[in-house]
């Protein structure tokens, strides 16, 4: 009976991760005669269930879930402003319900670090990405006017592969987090997990064929950063020169610039007749700083910035670009524009935190696990350079971000207790 629950258990987190990467619905609501994105009845309701579901098993084992819930302050900070908002958005019919979905994302990322060990929560990822890159090959071979960009952004793109994404850079994305996954635990030498490597290896092969055919530059370009991190990063393990992380600095540097000149705007200025370039983005940068040196402490509030004509900042920063972006393409830039300086310095911190534990991390394990705090890490940073995959609710990315940061937390604690007790031994 243990077992079953267990591994139903299992079953409810591998279906949450999959609705967070915004998978398969969008696909079936959106028609070519819509003037706007169609709205997602649905999603909203699940992820309801889903956060309630959670619940129970939070209360189940509340104990484990307060002991690591109170290992960072920064992420509940963070959270805190989101959700306090509430008291200056101009938004006050989305930030309320957004905060409180927030704020449910972030109790289901606490929950994975209390249930699950890092190794455990990258097999669990490696069967949600499975799911999707086997689908995505099903329908953009079976169903093709669902699987591939047909109609959508002019027609810019069509035959493009998008899988069961809304958009062919969604795909790309997501696959390079697959690519990640796999690849770890394709080089595990572990003796229960290396007669599945070549599970694994087919795994990262085939989220680099789709990273491929989405034939988005920015996710190939990210594709290669994280490709040339991943040795540096090992090597840090044994070597203490300062020449590895002056390495790692520069590709980091290099690959976020990379993606910043390669944006990911062509398929608006196809739609548009526009040449949104660099210059584009940096037009858009522009019309942000002006409204944030307005309320720069506190900003405009949770998801308060991009939403309708309706909204005054949306319309104001709409009329001046003329053209309806949907987001500020920096993730940096929107958090600052939601919560100001205060909600961009504790992501900040948390984030530099995160990464020197990261490094503490990673030169005490030689396991694979070691080495996934920092590749996520680095994936999220280069990527919110020009998308905006920070702070958001019902999304993967902040959920893996929570999980990252307090499993690492835990897990290091563990294994000093456990180095403590084996020395008191060896005495």
């Amino acid at each position: 009976m243990r077992r079953l629950s267990r591994l139903a258990e299992k079953i409810f987190v591998v279906f949450a991760l999959f609705l967070s990467t915004t998978a398969l619905i969008p696909i079936f609501l959106e028609t070519e005669d819509a003037a706007d994105v169609t709205q997602d009845p649905y999603t909203p309701i699940l992820f309801m269930g889903i956060y309630m579901v959670t619940l129970l098993l939070v209360i189940q084992r509340w104990k484990s879930f307060v002991r690591v819930a109170q290992k960072d302050i920064w992420i509940w900070l963070l959270v805190g402003i989101a959700m306090a908002s509430v008291l200056w958005t101009v938004a006050p019919d989305i930030t309320p319900r957004r905060s409180i979905l927030l704020l449910g994302t972030t109790v289901f990322g606490v929950y994975l670090a209390t249930r699950y060990r890092l190794r455990e929560q990258l097999q669990l990822f490696a069967w949600t990405f499975g799911l999707i890159v086997l689908l995505s090959f099903v329908f953009a071979i079976a169903l093709p006017s669902y699987g591939l960009m047909t109609f959508q952004e002019g027609g810019a793109h069509e035959g493009a592969w998008r899988g069961i994404m809304a958009h062919k850079n969604i795909l790309g994305r997501l696959m390079n987090l697959s690519a990640i996954v796999f690849g770890l635990l394709s080089l595990d030498n572990s003796a229960p997990e290396s007669k599945y490597r070549w599970v694994t290896a087919l795994g990262f092969v085939l989220s680099l064929a789709l990273i491929i055919l989405s034939t988005s530059k920015t996710a190939l370009i990210v594709f290669l950063t994280l490709t040339a991190l991943l040795p540096l990063y090992r090597a840090w393990r044994s070597s203490y020169t300062q020449i590895v992380p002056l390495i790692i600095a520069v590709i980091l540097v290099i690959g976020s610039a990379a993606t910043l000149l390669l944006d990911n705007l062509p398929f608006i200025a196809s739609a548009l007749g526009r040449d949104l370039t660099l210059t584009g983005r940096t037009d858009i940068w522009a019309r942000m700083f002006d409204l944030i040196w307005e309320r720069p402490l506190f900003g405009y509030g949770f998801n308060g910035v991009w939403q309708d004509w309706d909204n005054e900042v949306t319309a104001y920063l709409w009329r001046n670009l003329e053209w309806p972006s949907p987001y500020g393409h920096n993730g940096f830039m929107d958090l600052l524009a939601e919560l100001g300086l205060s909600g961009l310095a504790a992501f900040v911190i948390s984030y530099v935190t995160a990464y020197v534990r990261g490094v503490v991390w990673l030169r005490m394990t030689k396991t694979i696990e070691g080495l996934w705090p920092l590749m996520y890490l680095s994936f999220l940073l280069i990527y919110n350079i020009t998308e905006s995959t920070l702070l958001a609710t019902n999304n993967i990315f902040w959920i893996l971000y929570v999980t990252v940061i307090f499993s690492m937390t835990v897990e290091y604690e563990q294994a000093k207790k456990y180095s403590y007790v084996s020395a008191i031994v060896d005495e």
